[in-house]
């Protein structure tokens, strides 16, 4: 699913302020410190209640999230707060995380498998994607049993099909051609 594209633009905003003060990772460690915190359902709907005045909800903030991270990153969720857009946060980590590791030249991939795999066949599956992208690969697995067998993986814009349901809709496609 997309993120909003207010969340982009705040992880793109905070990724540049991190970068100019040399404090890529504290920020990373704040953003997740932050989203950790705002899970509690009630700081986060309070947060973003429009009837709870802006000084509170800063105050609130102070008293509950200061002591925990940065002073940016406290003014940051005041912000997120006074306009109610504390709910994007966890869009914002997922942004900055991106932005993240394409300044480290981390590629992202998404795999997807039949079963869950072992840390063995990760470990076996990143060194493969590595390898085909030229570049560090960090994956994010995911299970579907409806490819049936092997994996599909995902790394930027290319698409790494090794499912057995992909390998049997080739088989038919063949077949199919042969036939005619």
């Amino acid at each position: 699913m997309p993120r909003p594209a207010s969340a982009r633009r705040y992880a793109r905003a905070v990724f540049q302020i991190a970068l100019e003060s040399g404090d890529l990772e504290g920020w990373r460690e704040d953003l997740d410190t932050l989203a950790m915190g705002l899970q509690d359902r009630e700081l986060s709907g309070l947060l973003n209640a429009p009837q709870v005045a802006a000084s509170r909800k800063i105050d609130v903030i102070g008293q509950t999230l200061a002591s925990s991270v940065g002073p940016t990153a406290v003014n940051l969720v005041s912000l997120l707060a006074v306009r109610r857009l504390v709910h994007i946060v966890p869009d914002i980590v997922d942004e900055y995380g991106h932005l993240l590791d394409a300044h480290n030249g981390i590629e992202r991939s998404e795999v997807v498998s039949a079963i869950p795999l072992d840390d063995g066949q990760e470990a076996r599956l990143a060194e493969l994607l590595t390898a085909a992208v030229a570049k560090q690969v960090r994956l994010s697995t995911f299970v579907d049993p409806q490819i049936l067998g092997g994996f599909v993986a995902r790394v930027g814009d290319r698409v790494i099909d090794g499912s057995v349901r992909a390998r049997l809709q080739q088989m038919h496609r063949e077949i199919v051609e042969q036939s005619s």
